[in-house]
């Protein structure tokens, strides 16, 4: 299990169709923490979005979809009228890129208070995304809400993965895109695009020198 919510780097990134199993974690609220074991040297931390479908830690799932939004919710909880899509919310992506990057002020990621933290991460994601009533004394929904509240927007990185086990929709878990997190080692869209920075930069470079030679 990744220490401090941190991603595990792997070679490959989780793709529609692939299969993963789940692992169960700290927290006893009926959700996340959970471990999502995609092979033995890929796994991530990860928390559920809906109360109204469930896992087991038995079975092989099917990755049916990584795409910004739970599938199949009733309108109660967040769903549109016309196919039950409920999109992740900004609070969501925010609390949830923090906790990855294991910078999630006043979560315990180790020690006596870690399932404490689970729990209470856990219901701010139900209750943005109206899984469960809001409670706003939650340290992590306040949390959430001041990042908004500062300037952020959007939800990043943040994706979900639609779940199935034998072709019926299982419980929706958040995850990062690309899955393959190497901070270190630029994805290659932006490999392509440094390099062409690079070419552009040594023909204008280039063009200079012409210039200059002609204006001798």
């Amino acid at each position: 299990m990744p220490s401090v919510g941190a991603a595990t780097a792997y070679a490959a990134p989780l793709s529609v169709g692939d299969y993963i199993k789940v692992q169960n974690g700290p927290g006893d609220t009926g959700g996340g923490e959970f471990t999502i074991v995609v092979d033995a040297t890929t796994s991530f931390v990860s928390f559920c979005l809906q109360q109204t479908e469930y896992i087991n830690f038995v079975n092989d799932f099917k990755v049916d979809g990584i795409s910004t939004y739970a599938v199949s919710d009733p309108t109660a909880r967040g769903g549109d009228a016309v196919l039950g899509r409920d999109f992740i919310s900004e609070q969501t992506a925010y609390l949830y890129t923090q906790f990855r990057a294991g910078t999630l002020a006043g979560y315990n990621y180790t020690g006596a208070n870690h399932a404490q933290s689970a729990d209470k991460l856990q219901n701010a994601f139900w209750m943005f995304e109206q899984e469960i009533g809001m409670n706003a004394s939650n340290q992590f929904v306040q949390l959430a809400n001041n990042a908004l509240s500062l300037g952020w927007s959007g939800i990043g990185n943040v994706r979900v993965m639609n779940l199935s086990l034998n072709g019926v929709e299982s419980q929706d878990q958040l995850m990062l895109v690309p899955s393959r997190e190497i901070t270190a080692v630029p994805e290659p869209a932006s490999l392509i695009l440094f390099g062409t920075g690079t070419t552009m930069a040594a023909i204008a470079r280039r063009r200079n020198r012409r210039r200059s030679a002609k204006n001798t």
